[in-house]
């Protein structure tokens, strides 16, 4: 079947489905290498690389079954990555948030010189904020088509 042969709206769904499947894909292969020293000491870090290959296979499934049921299907997956990301953020700031956020604000504030010389043995923080940012497009992407 050619391209020119599929219809706008599936077309864009298809792409749509085709870059978020990417989104989470990168995000896998980046957490898995990321999470490396710390996925035999504890079950947290598991649960965004379990989450992102869960997606890669309902992000296909429910583009099948699109007009019946996978869209809301996918609101609500995208939904959960959002709540997950809110997770994660709770989990890299160890139980510190404002004082991870002052952390950052002081780095962000300060010279180059004096922003290298911070030394933060925590996760990064905002590196969960990445699944909020996917939640959302696919949301938007679902509310679209």
């Amino acid at each position: 079947m050619s391209i020119a042969a599929i219809s706008k709206p599936k077309l864009l769904c298809m792409s749509q489905s085709a870059a978020m499947f990417g989104g989470f894909l990168l995000l896998l292969c980046e957490i898995r290498f990321e999470h490396r020293a710390v996925l035999i000491d504890d079950w947290r870090p598991w649960i965004p690389i379990v989450f992102c290959a869960t997606m890669l296979v309902l992000i296909p499934l429910a583009g099948l079954l699109w007009h019946r049921g996978g869209k809301k299907f996918l609101i609500v997956a995208y939904a959960l990555t959002m709540c997950l990301g809110l997770l994660g953020l709770v989990f890299h700031s160890e139980g510190h948030l404002l004082q991870r956020l002052e952390e950052m604000f002081v780095v962000w504030t300060s010279s180059p010189q004096t922003g290298a010389s911070v030394k933060v043995l925590a996760p990064p923080l905002l590196a969960p904020c990445a699944f909020l940012g996917l939640g959302s497009i696919g949301i938007l992407f679902c509310m679209q088509s």
